[in-house]
């Protein structure tokens, strides 16, 4: 091999070098199996009576498509007078690329009662929740409707979500 060769080969092998290092430092897809948020929400936004809603939120990776998400939240009033309401819940939701949807249930509030047995729809302590949502980096928008009494007896909720940490690239 001549000199000239060997100082060309050397140049490209750093030139290749230097030009994989910046692609080398950019973030992958987040593969951690637990992430934080912050939740700040509004429940019930069609009818009496309104909480704002915040509180941390844990994310539990199962694989690529489910999770695990137990929360609990402090219900404020709207009107912030009267006592505060901590309302622990947990979902499962299926990731649909940004999308996700899922369900679960959360504590049941006092100022929705159980429903007499009489009735016949007992609904015990917990509520069942179903939601949809949004991802977009760390920011995540959720929808989600909280099954009160009878079918018919619903409360809406919708809660913005800033994750804690590293930003996700899903």
């Amino acid at each position: 091999m001549t000199r000239k060769t060997i100082v060309a080969v050397l140049a490209a092998a750093v030139l290749m070098a230097a030009a994989a290092r910046p692609a080398s430092g950019q973030p992958g897809p987040d593969t951690r199996p637990v992430k934080l948020y912050v939740n700040l929400g509004y429940v019930n936004l069609f009818s009496q009576p309104k909480w704002i809603s915040l509180g941390p939120e844990i994310e539990l990776r199962l694989g690529r498509l489910f999770t695990v998400n137990p929360d609990v939240a402090i219900w404020f009033r709207q009107s912030f007078v009267g006592k505060s309401k901590i309302v622990p819940g947990a979902t499962l939701n299926v990731k649909l690329g940004r999308f996700f949807v899922g369900g679960g249930a959360v504590h049941r509030v006092a100022d929705w009662p159980e429903l007499p047995a009489e009735v016949g729809r007992d609904r015990g302590w917990l509520m069942p929740k179903v939601q949809i949502g949004y991802l977009t980096g760390q920011a995540r928008l959720t929808a989600y409707a909280l099954i009160v009494g009878a079918a018919d007896d619903v409360a809406i909720g919708l809660n913005l979500s800033m994750g804690i940490g590293r930003p996700t690239r899903d």
